[in-house]
């Protein structure tokens, strides 16, 4: 049996949750920190993001869910190593907050993702290596960096994994969670 396409795409891509704790704490950081700053649109949506799928055909989506149904992971301890601005040369798109990959266990994870996407054709692999980081704002139109106090986050837990729609509004993009993902 053979499946038409309708040609409807959604854009997706697949994120670790960070926990609501953690959230709120650099929800407080960016308003202190971050707000201040005209030039940044901030981020209402933190999490780390493993793949960018971009849009991919909703019948797709149930291939999408199994393949990382697949994917077997250990709850990951963080640590917030510091503030980014990104890319590293030039001006900067990017305000993050990186994220200390204790053994490499954050890189192996997003690694076994892609590994997985890609087996299906689901996902190009980037050539770039993989930065674990949480976007926390955005320029508006790219500029300099400028001198920001350390966010103080408390080590915490990844314990998901989640497959998000996103829909880019005027203010930002709109996650939306499709499938979550649960350590084991």
């Amino acid at each position: 049996m053979s499946r038409s396409w309708t040609g409807e795409t959604r854009r997706l891509f697949v994120a670790c949750e960070l926990p609501p704790e953690v959230g709120l704490v650099v929800d407080r950081w960016q308003e202190a920190e971050l707000a201040p700053h005209e030039e940044l649109r901030l981020a209402s949506s933190v999490h780390l993001t493993l793949c960018f799928l971009g849009d991919v055909a909703v019948e797709r989506i149930p291939e999408i869910e199994e393949a990382l149904a697949a994917v077997r992971f250990a709850p990951l301890d963080v640590d917030v190593a510091g503030v980014l601005f990104l890319p590293p040369r030039g001006p900067k798109r990017v305000v993050a907050l990186e994220l200390d990959d204790h053994g490499g266990a954050l890189a192996a994870l997003q690694a076994e993702v892609s590994a997985a996407l890609a087996a299906r054709r689901l996902y190009r692999p980037e050539k770039r290596p993989f930065l674990a980081h949480v976007t926390v704002a955005r320029y508006r139109r790219p500029g300099p960096p400028f001198s920001l106090q350390n966010v103080n986050v408390p080590r915490f837990c990844l314990r998901r994994m989640v497959l998000y729609s996103s829909v880019l509004e005027r203010a930002g993009a709109v996650h939306t969670p499709l499938a979550v993902f649960t350590a084991s």
